[in-house]
């Protein structure tokens, strides 16, 4: 009969014991991750299969093959767009683009240096590049964070 009037005595709780742990939860969220991908998406919707690295942002595919955090924001929803070149035209710059238009807060956690010189303090941008290193104007799933001078030298 207990069972009937309570469903919690099937699983073995109790109604104070479940209440207990969620006070518990709600007094201490889980951090939400709001790290950005060089892709240009959320690092929370890459996930690794048998060694592969697949990214989902939203409906459409991302070919990233390699999750490297560059940034962390306060809003992940503007990094759901597709690469479709470098500099202005990469996912990465778009998000950011919005991000900032809305007044939101982003942090590089990255040293910005140029992946193929290493130059610091140049302004950077990211290309999607070959797995040889050679800039495209479309996502390979390789990209780097690259000076002007390797842009137009790649």
């Amino acid at each position: 009969m207990e069972e009937k009037e309570n469903p919690l005595a099937a699983l073995g709780l109790t109604v104070e014991e479940v209440q207990e742990v969620d006070d518990a939860l709600r007094r201490n969220p889980k951090r939400r991750d709001g790290r950005v991908c060089l892709c240009g998406h959320a690092v929370a919707r890459h996930t690794e299969v048998a060694g592969h690295v697949v990214c989902k942002p939203s409906r459409m595919d991302c070919p990233c093959k390699v999750t490297r955090p560059v940034l962390d924001v306060e809003d992940l929803r503007p990094f759901l767009r597709r690469t479709e070149g470098s500099g202005a035209l990469h996912a990465l710059t778009r998000g950011l683009s919005e991000l900032v238009s809305n007044e939101k807060k982003a942090e590089w956690i990255v040293e910005l240096v140029c992946d193929r010189c290493k130059v610091s303090g140049a302004a950077l941008s990211p290309v999607p590049v070959t797995q040889t290193g050679h800039a495209t104007t479309y996502a390979t799933g390789f990209d780097a964070l690259l000076c002007r001078d390797c842009r137009e030298n790649v």
